[in-house]
């Protein structure tokens, strides 16, 4: 336990979204926003044309025309945040936007129960001597959900109990969204079998799903230790500071001012609830989150359970969260009256999800986005191996940054890449390890993804706070991932 910490930084469960924070974020993607809108000033419009499969639309080779559709408006610029709610995206932005708010509430529940705290200290009063080790092995978990499952948006509900328990183990919140979100993000960009990219990317390109798996194998080693090195130094340098102003007598730094923070909850257990109360919450929890697993586990295998995972994992946080709150001893009305509270808290964060979603609608409503795609294929077909492989990487980080949905950006342009490695002399094989580093490394810096502003807001943190934790990691596994690329080609990977 670490007393020093002020209440709003001591219990991180994310049931209040920071007006700064907000503020902050809100004028990131209303700048970009507009950044955009100019951009379809400058691009002719055009579209491939494309044909409707099993897993989507699919992308036609050297199809593309010109179209010369007329940018949009200005004044659309600033509607696209509404306009998204009545596109092809509208189902999944629903879905994304009510995953968010009943996980803030069902967390609310588990706050004002004490089940958290109850949890938390549990968890503690285990690893208190051994925490480093268990930093490895949450790392480890969460890397392995990302690279073997292709899991991120699931797993988010465990975002905001990892983000306390940092805390509690005396480091912050930023390294408990790294110890979960970023585990879980560059385990997607260091992928063995995730099927949503690899899978679904390799089936595209004619390879064998999965083969290949060797090489990425010891990319995950790779990507492993850099990271948890990276996280175990943060936290070792986060205690020593904490520690050097605790001596100096001075206040902590690394703790948010309250307007900053999320709300704050009593680190004590209510005193409704017992002992014996809390252990039986938390088993009842448990067995929730181990369903959860089981389902996730199973959507691997089980095609139509892909589909309705993000209703399924929802559903089982709730049970859990609601569940444990009343096996806990709170009544129906205090249940109801705090999941109200969570829901509130982070109901702002629509708008920046909305906004998010509108970057992407300016531009496929402005028809350039295709543009974009035929003015790099074009330039790589005129390349060789090395650079190719490498404009292949570029190609897919812009594009994310637009689409974050990796089975999607496969579907655009893995039919166009793929005979495009041919004609230059780069296997198919390492053009699909470009799209998967593209894909995965910016999933968790991007302002534009979806997952990251959820997590932002369920932990209250925000965007520039985490951009400065994660940022030096990112450049240096950027660097690594462009060499494994090379190596890749170098051995006829």
């Amino acid at each position: 336990m670490n007393p020093e910490l002020s209440p709003a930084e001591s219990m991180p469960t994310g049931l209040k979204i920071g007006i700064r924070a907000l503020l902050f974020a809100a004028a990131i993607l209303l700048l970009l926003l507009i950044l955009t809108g100019i951009l379809t000033r400058s691009i002719p419009s055009g579209l491939f044309d494309r044909t409707t499969t099993e897993g989507g639309e699919l992308v036609i080779a050297e199809s593309f025309s010109w179209t010369g559709k007329a940018p949009l408006p200005a004044w659309r610029w600033f509607t696209a945040p509404f306009e998204v709610l009545a596109g092809p995206d509208a189902v999944m932005l629903i879905s994304i936007i009510f995953f968010m708010i009943l996980i803030a509430g069902a967390i609310s529940v588990m706050q004002s129960g004490g089940i958290l705290m109850f949890l938390i200290s549990s968890i503690i009063a285990t690893f208190q001597n051994r925490k480093y080790q268990m930093q490895a092995v949450v790392i480890l978990v969460f890397m392995l959900f990302g690279s073997i499952l292709g899991s991120m948006e699931e797993v988010v509900v465990l975002v905001p109990i990892i983000s306390a328990l940092a805390v509690r183990m005396g480091w912050d919140k930023p390294t408990g969204l790294g110890l979960s979100l970023g585990a879980i993000g560059f385990g997607f960009a260091a992928a063995i079998t995730n099927p949503f990219t690899i899978g679904v990317a390799q089936k595209l390109a004619g390879l064998p799903v999965f083969s290949g798996a060797g090489y990425r194998m010891v990319i995950f080693v790779l990507v492993y230790s850099l990271y948890t090195l990276y996280v175990a130094r943060i936290s070792h340098h986060r205690e020593y500071r904490r520690e050097q102003r605790q001596l100096s007598g001075k206040a902590d730094p690394l703790v948010l001012p309250p307007d900053s923070a999320v709300s704050s909850g009593s680190d004590e257990i209510p005193a409704y609830s017992s002992s014996r109360k809390m252990k039986k919450s938390l088993t009842w929890f448990s067995l929730s989150m181990a369903a959860m697993i089981l389902l996730i586990i199973s959507s691997s295998f089980i095609s139509f359970l892909s589909d309705i995972m993000l209703a399924l994992v929802t559903l089982c946080f709730l049970a859990g969260g609601l569940g444990a709150g009343r096996i806990s001893g709170m009544n129906i009305r205090e249940v109801g009256k705090s999941f109200s509270s969570g829901v509130l808290g982070v109901a702002p964060g629509i708008v920046l999800v909305l906004m998010a979603a509108g970057i992407k609608h300016i531009l496929t409503e402005s028809e350039v986005m295709d543009t974009i795609l035929y003015w790099a294929s074009s330039r790589i077909s005129q390349t060789g191996p090395y650079s190719a492989v490498l404009m292949v990487y570029a190609l897919v980080l812009v594009l994310n940054f637009f689409i974050s949905s990796g089975s999607a950006k496969a579907f655009l342009i893995i039919p166009i890449i793929a005979p495009l490695a041919d004609m230059v002399g780069l296997s198919r094989q390492s053009a699909v390890l470009a799209y998967m580093f593209g894909d995965g490394f910016s999933n968790i810096i991007y302002p534009t993804n979806a997952l990251l502003l959820i997590c932002l807001a369920v932990t209250g943190i925000s965007y520039g706070r985490w951009f400065r934790w994660i940022w030096k990691i990112e450049a240096v596994l950027f660097g690594v991932s462009v060499l494994l690329l090379l190596l890749a080609v170098r051995i006829g990977y």
